[in-house]
């Protein structure tokens, strides 16, 4: 038992624990803030949801002078996987699922609404923000940021000063895909630090944080060795 606790297996410890706080000490710490800087806020709060206006359903008949599906899917087109009937705002529309992705057809006209125009869009982006802000700027951006989680163009909408936001429009179907504050992107930041993956943020799994996250586990193992060996000197002294 004396050798458990002779100077140089303390000396050993509290060296290892040393150096491995040198290595990791920094990272441990962003792990820390970062933590609970995440927990501090709501994730409806960092959605943007209090900013975000629920979908009212509107007691609209559907329009008589409509196309009727079999019309759909008679016309030249993708393969469809799925169809249905709905409006968006005021305007009746049928909402394909096609291979290429989703569609949207003007019910009355049969066009294909490959791009919402801004006037619409712009309709769309004021039902949808629930804020006290006003709309500061619309425009179309072919190749969206990673913020907007979208991989095709895209309508962003910027809201402020009060409830500053940006909302991220689907060109294609007029959904809003996100809503982004600086509350978000400071969520956004810290969670890339926290996970080690400072470019996509979506890496947990990479080999820097399980190199990272093993030397931590030795750094705080060889902590607690290092205080036991403190409390049991300690014990053996009183004794």
């Amino acid at each position: 038992m004396s050798q458990i606790f002779n100077p140089a297996t303390y000396r050993f410890f509290a060296r290892l624990h040393l150096w491995l706080g040198f290595a990791v000490g920094l990272q441990v710490l962003i792990w820390l803030v970062s933590g609970v800087f995440m927990v501090l806020f709501p994730i409806e709060q960092v959605r943007g949801e209090h900013l975000r206006a629920p979908i009212v359903e509107q007691d609209l008949q559907w329009p008589e002078q409509a196309l009727t599906l079999q019309h759909i899917l008679n016309a030249p087109s993708a393969e469809i996987y799925s169809a249905r009937a709905e409006y968006i705002l005021d305007r009746a529309v049928w909402r394909l699922e096609t291979r290429e992705g989703p569609k949207l057809i003007d019910a009355i006209s049969g066009a294909d609404l490959a791009t919402l125009d801004e006037a619409f869009i712009r309709r769309i982006a004021l039902a949808r923000y629930a804020g006290s802000g006003e709309l500061i700027s619309l425009s179309l951006v072919d190749t969206p940021p990673r913020e907007a989680f979208l991989d095709k163009p895209a309508w962003h909408a910027e809201f402020g000063p009060d409830d500053p936001a940006s909302f991220w429009i689907n060109g294609q179907t007029g959904d809003v895909r996100a809503v982004r504050t600086w509350l978000w992107r400071a969520f956004d930041f810290a969670w890339g630090l926290h996970i080690m993956d400072w470019h996509t943020r979506e890496n947990f799994n990479s080999w820097w944080i399980k190199m990272t996250s093993i030397i931590a586990l030795i750094f705080a193992l060889a902590g607690s060795i290092l205080a036991g060996l403190r409390i049991a000197r300690m014990v053996r002294r009183t004794s």
